[in-house]
């Protein structure tokens, strides 16, 4: 696992800052070949191109070379660098999907949930939208209401390279045990069953930059520092896959202010004095999800070496105890 000991060497990587000044305002951004990271404010950033693919997804972005054709982008970035980026912000791989012999059943993949927002230049301003919104449904044309990514971390081969270098798969959206960055929830990759396709009324033309933002999600998300501005996540005012200004049909309509505030003042006698209590319930709760998890694979594993032998031993049995043609005859 060579690749992880560039991850010892941050120093190296890491951006050095001029002042304190400017270490405050962009401390610890690190960068690789068509990445860069921030362990501060826990962002990675991947350079990548909009691709044309008109058929049936499984790929929301592949390397440079590979599964182009089933993907909505693409990048040049190596998928070891990305894996250590994502490890330098504090994020820790779950395991691929997996198929137990013990249990006769997919076992699916896991991992600290992660935030995908997508960023491009269009007609002189940029936009920003959630990832999701490049991809639509085969069927209804519609966007999917979210996308539950998760940090899988792909495989170390038996070789010792690591195996997303070798397939290009960054980011799936169907499961595959070699993956980086996975669905957590079982989805077939099978033909029949694949669900979406590039959605055209958002993704950008064929050969636009587009700069791919992934951040924890939920629980997973340190907190940044006080005055830090992360990268951009949220849709912004010139997103011109918005309309900016309200339908004329809806001049008449008022909000009822007093009503919001009352709302407002009744949440904040409610929930806010419990804000810390939540969060730390909220990571109690994700924590002990993880480690169940964690020791549901290492009896899975168990099961399935016991199993392993069981049928080893099965077979000699077998091939001991059927009787064979004699010699000559």
């Amino acid at each position: 696992m060579r690749w992880i000991c560039l991850l010892l060497a941050l120093t190296g990587v890491l951006v050095p800052m001029r002042s304190a000044r400017a270490a405050d305002a962009a401390a610890h951004v690190g960068k690789f070949p068509h990445l860069e990271f921030d362990t501060d404010h826990h962002w990675v950033r991947v350079e990548c191109i909009a691709l044309d693919t008109d058929a049936p997804l499984e790929f929301f972005c592949c390397k440079t070379g590979t599964n182009e054709y089933e993907s909505v982008m693409r990048s040049d970035v190596t998928p070891s660098d990305l894996h250590t980026a994502l490890l330098a912000i504090g994020l820790q791989p779950g395991s691929p999907v997996s198929y137990s012999e013990a249990l006769k059943k997919l076992i699916p993949p896991h991992g600290p949930p992660l935030r995908i927002t997508v960023e491009f230049q269009k007609d002189g301003k940029t936009i920003s939208v959630p990832a999701q919104r490049f991809m639509r449904d085969l069927k209804t044309k519609k966007e999917p209401p979210h996308f539950s990514w998760i940090f899988a971390g792909s495989r170390i081969m038996p070789d010792g390279r690591y195996a997303a270098d070798m397939t290009g798969y960054i980011v799936s959206i169907v499961n595959f045990d070699l993956t980086m960055i996975d669905i957590g929830e079982l989805a077939s990759s099978a033909n029949e069953t694949l669900e979406w396709e590039r959605n055209p009324d958002v993704a950008p033309k064929a050969g636009t930059t587009v700069w791919m933002t992934i951040e924890p999600l939920g629980a997973d998300a340190p907190a940044a520092p006080s005055g830090a501005t992360p990268p951009t996540t949220q849709p912004d005012a010139t997103d011109a896959t918005q309309p900016t200004t309200a339908p004329s049909s809806l001049s008449d309509v008022h909000l009822d202010q007093a009503k919001v505030d009352r709302l407002q003042q009744y949440w904040d006698a409610k929930v806010a004095p419990h804000a810390r209590e939540l969060s730390e319930a909220a990571q109690a709760h994700y924590q002990v999800i993880s480690d169940l998890r964690r020791e549901q694979q290492r009896l899975i594993d168990e099961a399935d070496r016991i199993q392993r032998t069981i049928d080893k031993l099965d077979k000699e049995y077998e091939d001991m105890t059927t009787p064979h043609p004699e010699p000559g005859s």
